[in-house]
């Protein structure tokens, strides 16, 4: 123990010694905070559109988490297919926690809904951007509910996905639908579609 004491002393008198070889040295300790800190505000980036969202996180990946487990009937006969390598369940792992994260995006406030001037494929049966801005101002609570159920059915995928359980995985594919198609019935498609 005497030799630590002596230890630090020596380093203490030999910085203060080059301390005053500099008029231009300052030493700064940091402050002991005894006090919590407030709290920072955070600014999210939020130029992507919803639409490019859903182009580019939600449906690509929603299409591989549902193409992973299906049955085709054709001139071949029936054939089932679903994961098998490593490789397959590391995809559609990145599928899910792609949604599952593309659904937080979707939930953050103050994102447009579309680049201006943006149409639909279909016009005559979608809700143009600005309907839809409309409707999210008028009730933004349902926009994070639809949110949080397409989450909450990706987070069961992943589940599924984790435990490589293929039946499970086409289980909760229905509920990934289910929730999309919810928020597309208020959202997307004009009434009687």
């Amino acid at each position: 123990m005497p030799n630590k004491i002596s230890q630090i002393l020596t380093v203490l008198v030999f910085s203060s010694g080059l301390l005053s070889c500099s008029e231009q040295a300052e030493v700064t300790l940091p402050e002991i905070q005894t006090e919590q800190s407030q709290e920072t505000q955070i600014t999210f980036n939020t130029q992507i559109t919803i639409r490019e969202i859903m182009a580019s996180l939600i449906d690509p990946h929603a299409d591989a988490l549902w193409n992973s487990v299906k049955v085709v009937s054709d001139e071949n006969g029936i054939t089932e297919y679903y994961p098998e390598t490593e490789e397959d369940w590391t995809a559609l792992r990145i599928s899910a926690v792609t949604v599952i994260e593309g659904s937080n995006a979707l939930m953050m406030p103050g994102r447009a809904v579309a680049p201006p001037g943006a149409t639909g494929i279909f016009p005559e049966y979608e809700f143009t951007p600005e309907e839809v801005a409309e409707k999210l101002a008028a009730d933004p609570t349902s926009w994070v509910g639809f949110a949080i159920e397409l989450q909450d059915a990706a987070i069961d995928m992943l589940s599924a996905i984790d435990t490589r359980e293929s039946e499970k995985l086409s289980e909760t594919g229905a509920y990934l639908d289910e929730a999309c198609e919810s928020c597309h019935s208020v959202y997307w498609y004009r009434a009687g579609i």
